[in-house]
């Protein structure tokens, strides 16, 4: 769709689907109907278009800086959103309706009213009406032919994983108390969606043009590890406060520092597959990290999620110091300057 409709087009029906999940969820009580509305959230990837977006915008007239910025960015308002939509919906609760139905309607009229007029407005129309939309497999088996790609998404993957099972654990164990106090909850996740703030405008540009790719990306992958240690030792709340925000800083510069690198890898003129294969590293790694935390202890024993967080970590440190003398990456080598990317 993205390649074929372009980004505006699968942006609306992506949207569309998902706003029609919300209005139509809160109708039923059928088991059959809901597993029938899930079905609706596979088009639920406005993460991959945006990407798409992001390689459309900076990849022939910008540089893997600018990407890594921008997916950064983008990190800015979940993380936010993460905080907020919580506390809002406890708001709701408390202060309005407890009706559940009422909440889940809310979110698709304020979907409606202002996702889609922003997509319309703002997103590129740039479809490709000489592509078809049938589904061919042959362009990721061509992609992942090269070493720097299958390289690049498994770091996507050790550094994504962790950090999301973590994250997940932490949400669920801290939203049993929300009910009760939900500050805390909220403090915390605004918390990290200022962190991020900072780290995009101010420490990412400063560390981007001090020191190389290869060296930030080892002293990310360094940081990160420290900080599932810590938080492997130290579980009080006050630390959450400490360890978490510095998880969330080198956890966010890993991923945009990678996932600029693996756009730039694929190119301009395979953006939908591009954006696909960095979902797919992710979600991924998302899928199996708590799989195989949870064959081997108590899905709720966050200190041997750490340990084994921190291990990975130091594993993707020793993988680039040993493969990763391909991340000095210019935007010469980019699609679109004097056929060099061939």
């Amino acid at each position: 769709m993205i390649e074929v409709m372009g980004l505006r087009n699968s942006a609306m029906i992506s949207s569309a689907f998902v706003i029609l999940y919300q209005f139509l969820v809160c109708q039923f009580t059928n088991l059959y109907v809901y597993v029938f509305l899930q079905s609706l959230l596979l088009f639920n990837n406005m993460q991959m278009i945006i990407d798409a977006a992001i390689l459309n915008l900076e990849s022939e007239d910008g540089d893997y800086k600018k990407r890594t910025r921008l997916i950064t960015r983008i990190m800015i308002p979940q993380s936010i959103g993460y905080a907020l939509g919580p506390y809002c919906a406890l708001q709701m609760i408390f202060f309005v309706t407890p009706s559940l139905e009422i909440s889940q309607a809310l979110c698709g009229f304020l979907a409606l009213f202002t996702l889609l007029p922003v997509i319309w407005n703002y997103f590129p129309d740039n479809p490709n009406t000489n592509l078809s939309l049938t589904p061919d497999f042959s362009s990721y088996f061509e992609v992942l032919k090269s070493d720097y790609v299958k390289l690049y998404a498994l770091l996507l993957m050790m550094v994504t994983g962790p950090y999301t099972a973590y994250d997940s654990l932490v949400r669920n164990s801290m939203a049993s108390s929300a009910i009760r106090d939900p500050n805390h909850m909220h403090n915390l996740f605004l918390t990290l969606g200022l962190t991020t703030i900072l780290v995009n405008t101010v420490l990412l540009p400063k560390l981007q043009s001090a020191i190389s790719t290869k060296a930030l990306l080892s002293g990310s992958f360094s940081v990160l590890g420290a900080s599932y240690l810590y938080l492997a030792v130290f579980h009080d709340l006050i630390h959450l406060f400490i360890g978490m925000p510095v998880q969330v800083a080198a956890a966010t510069i890993c991923i945009g520092e990678l996932s600029s690198q693996l756009m730039g890898a694929i190119g301009k003129r395979k953006a939908g597959t591009a954006a696909s294969v960095l979902r797919m590293s992710q979600l991924a790694a998302t899928l199996l990290v708590p799989f195989v935390h949870g064959t081997l202890t108590a899905h709720h024993d966050v200190v041997s999620l750490c340990l084994m967080s921190a291990v990975l970590s130091g594993a993707a440190v020793g993988a680039i110091r040993k493969f990763g003398s391909s991340m000095v990456f210019s935007s010469e080598y980019l699609p679109g300057f004097s056929g060099k990317y061939e």
